[in-house]
């Protein structure tokens, strides 16, 4: 069935979880390129840093505490920039790596993996050794939710990191209820903010790392993490500031409503909760090669790029 309607010409070149635009954030970027002076170029280095400390991370804060419906108080988190979500969190993984393994959970996000020059020692695992560093993506890419084995298995860490992902594209009431559920984890907890699936912002890529201040591992990367900020990427971080939440919203409600015709015309399964971004089935049967690359784990990951919207 599954193979029925997803033909061959219906998948892109790439694995499973490319990005979906917004209109609403080609006029963000439009926005934060008219608003560049001179001044803002020469220091990017200085006023820039002070900028993203004490504007940018408080205007990010204060978003992410209400897209979690009042569930998240991020208030004493410091906020860490770099390239992208990607490049933090490859920071992250490989500098823990030295002291011990990371887990990731099982069907999660495989770059938490390749990103490492020791792949191995990241290891997709429901029993993770004592110590380890664990990651995943809030909600879960394996299907936009965040279930209580995950919260159980995230519970059982030291430390985690977790990518804030597809987590804007929940619908309200899920976000809050997910917020909840991580609340609990956040004093132990890096939180990767990935703004090119959530917010669409994929033309610039930015990266942050919000990380409670008395947070053991601030004294262990203090320099490294600060030393990345100045490099942070000031365009993409000014059009997130100029994005209008509310027009993304819209088109999300638009793309749920959209997918979930897509499933019902081809008799496939349709799950109302979740991110309506990625949709994921566990097939039974040979599998035709247009679709192997995205299976992994005996899960098919389908990322939803609906045209209605």
């Amino acid at each position: 069935m599954i193979a029925r309607a997803v033909p061959p010409e219906a998948v892109e070149g790439l694995r499973a979880l490319l990005p979906c635009g917004y209109h609403a954030g080609v006029r963000a970027y439009h926005r934060a390129v008219e608003g560049l002076t001179e001044g803002d170029l020469s220091e990017h280095y200085t006023r820039g840093l002070s900028w993203f400390d004490n504007e940018f991370s408080v205007a990010l804060r204060t978003r992410l505490e209400a897209l979690s419906g009042g569930a998240w108080d991020l208030r004493d988190h410091v906020a860490y920039a770099a390239g992208s979500d990607v490049d933090l969190m490859a920071h992250v993984v490989e500098a823990r790596l030295h002291h011990g393994p990371a887990s990731v959970f099982p069907g999660d996000w495989y770059g938490f993996r390749a990103a490492s020059a020791t792949p191995e020692a990241v290891r997709f695992e429901l029993a993770p050794a004592p110590g380890a560093l664990l990651c995943a993506c809030v909600p879960s890419v394996r299907n936009g939710h965040l279930t209580e084995e995950h919260r159980a298995w995230l519970s059982r860490g030291e430390a985690c990191l977790l990518n804030i992902n597809l987590f804007p594209t929940l619908s309200v009431e899920e976000r809050h209820s997910t917020a909840l559920a991580i609340a609990p984890l956040l004093d132990r907890a890096l939180l990767s903010v990935s703004f090119s699936r959530g917010f669409g912002l994929t033309a610039s890529q930015l990266g942050v790392l919000l990380v409670p201040r008395r947070h053991p591992w601030r004294a262990l990367y203090e320099v490294q993490w600060r030393w990345f900020t100045y490099f942070h990427n000031a365009l993409a971080a000014r059009a997130f500031l100029a994005l209008d939440e509310g027009a993304l919203a819209a088109v999300d409600r638009a793309r749920r409503e959209a997918v979930g015709r897509w499933l019902a015309e081809r008799g496939l399964p349709v799950v109302s909760t979740g991110s309506y971004y990625v949709r994921s089935f566990r097939p039974e049967g040979e599998l035709p090669e247009h679709l192997s690359p995205l299976y992994r784990y005996g899960v098919l990951r389908l990322c939803m790029k609906p045209r209605e919207a």
